[in-house]
């Protein structure tokens, strides 16, 4: 054979040999894919939120699909009466959706992106024909949720999540909506023992005619997760807002809102055994029909909680939220678990603390820090109350402006104005507010007199400390009924024997 006849003979062996290898891995990688995806909705089928109703897994050799149907559990409804589901028929709220997954090596090939694969998953949500018209309407021929999953050979993987942008317009119901959509990223482990989030939507605009506009611009989440050593994910999140505002003009009376930088921050770790947790809420402003209020701060705590038990407490009530349906006998069993799987945390020294708690008022500040622990707990103690006190120990200082409280008397005295006297009368405003506003001094009098507040100008303020079951107040030492011996036995004179 001539040697030029044989070059496309090999060239074609060659393509034929790197076809046939190129089959055989994406067989195997979809056999890959088969099993991740498979631990991946064990994970949902897991959680305590949804009770999987059908899938159906079809592998192919390149590609293959998925559809799967998942309700809402409705041992988690009945607790709580959610939306009083019961007044609206016979719901279903069940989602399907249908996965399309590509096998690897290079799964993305033919889109121009050569990143090598075990799979690539893209999900379609199913929704109802009412729901899809609804959808279609406001964006279009753009899937309105986009899900893509990008899985490495390793398992580790990639999920980007997709809300599109779009422009609604009524023009007869003067109704309009411009939404900048929604980009979030998830990166997982191929175990899920790590997960880092990241999502942000630019902004939200709507208005109703002359009823009222709405404004929300540059949401942003992020978390950075990893599982420690009793099971509990740890790290750290956070949610920013940079405003909202909302103008309603059409009403009386007329509402106008706007919210300025809101954040909030949560942080875990775990040392040894013992998780703390930290969470802080951050407000610059909030301006209420030109009335400004802020900024406030909230710092939270809770510390040397016994991580083994915060695990084994949540896989329990987890597993009743799941099995059981009747509320009473759900709410029963999870107290039962807690009194009976939950005596750790108590035994651990556990501590709770309001760090900070600061809002800024036309009035003046209203200023609070807590701190409540559990020293030396034993299980006995569950059965002594007396001693269960003994053993917390707990502080409060409190500061609040006189007007505050000035204000919410008023409040809660106009509010009576709305109730009808026997003889079908209403009592008059400017004497009514009076009466409410003289009691209310009297009553910061006598409590000043006592020494249970301290004012300090316009100011009111009191510092607590509950420790070894005795409670001192602004420094002066309150009895508590069960610790106060009764006055009259104290004073009353021994008796003479007899004489004989």
């Amino acid at each position: 054979m001539n040697p030029k006849q044989k070059i496309p003979l090999i060239a074609v062996a060659v393509v034929g040999a790197l076809a046939l290898a190129y089959t055989g891995a994406s067989w195997w990688a979809g056999k890959q894919a088969e099993t991740t995806l498979a631990k991946q909705h064990q994970l949902l089928a897991d959680l305590p939120y949804f009770v999987v109703k059908s899938r159906d897994y079809q592998r192919g050799i390149f590609s293959s699909h998925e559809r799967t149907t998942i309700a809402l559990n409705p041992n988690l409804i009945k607790p709580y009466q959610l939306l009083q589901l019961q007044a609206l028929g016979d719901v279903k709220l069940e989602l399907s959706y249908t996965q399309t997954i590509k096998h690897g090596p290079l799964p993305l090939l033919l889109q121009g992106n050569p990143k090598p694969l075990k799979a690539a998953v893209s999900t379609e949500i199913e929704f109802n024909p009412d729901t899809q018209a609804l959808l279609k309407k406001v964006f279009g021929d753009q899937q309105a949720l986009q899900i893509e999953n990008q899985i490495a050979f390793n398992d580790d993987g990639v999920v980007k999540v997709r809300i599109p942008n779009f422009t609604y317009e009524e023009t007869l119901a003067k109704v309009k909506s411009v939404w900048q959509g929604l980009d979030a990223t998830i990166a997982y482990g191929g175990d899920f023992n790590k997960v880092d989030i990241s999502a942000v939507a630019p902004g939200l605009h709507f208005e109703a005619g002359t009823k009222g506009t709405l404004d929300i611009k540059d949401f942003r989440f992020e978390a950075h997760n990893q599982r420690g050593k009793a099971g509990l994910m740890l790290g750290d999140g956070k949610l920013t807002l940079a405003s909202a505002t909302f103008k309603r003009s059409e009403e009386d009376p007329a509402l106008d809102i706007k919210l300025d930088k809101l954040s909030y921050l949560v942080n875990t770790t775990e040392k040894g055994e013992f998780i703390d947790s930290s969470g802080d809420v951050n407000l610059a402003g909030l301006l209420l029909n030109g009335k400004q209020y802020g900024p406030a701060v909230l710092s939270v705590s809770a510390n040397h909680l016994h991580g083994p038990t915060l695990a084994k407490l949540s896989k329990r009530i987890t597993d009743i939220q799941r099995k059981v349906t009747d509320p009473a006998e759900q709410a029963a069993k999870i107290f039962a678990t807690l009194k009976t799987d939950g005596l750790p945390l108590l035994r651990n020294d556990p501590a709770l603390s309001v760090k900070k708690l600061s809002v800024k008022l036309p009035e003046g500040e209203v200023f609070l820090k807590a701190d409540l622990a559990l020293k030396g707990f034993q299980d006995g103690d569950l059965d002594m109350p007396l001693k269960l006190l003994e053993r917390l120990q707990a502080s409060a200082d409190l500061k609040v402006p006189k007007q505050v409280i000035e204000t919410y008397v008023l409040w809660q005295a106009r509010s009576m104005i709305a109730v009808d006297t026997e003889d079908g009368e209403h009592p008059d405003t400017a004497d009514l507010e009076n009466l409410a506003r003289n009691l209310m001094e009297s009553q910061i009098r006598k409590l000043t007199e006592q020494n249970l507040i301290k004012a300090d100008g316009d100011t009111l303020s009191t510092s607590a400390e509950w420790k070894a079951g005795r409670l001192n107040v602004n420094g002066s030492a309150i009895p508590l009924p069960w610790q106060a011996a009764p006055a009259a036995d104290a004073q009353m004179p021994t008796e003479e024997a007899p004489q004989q």
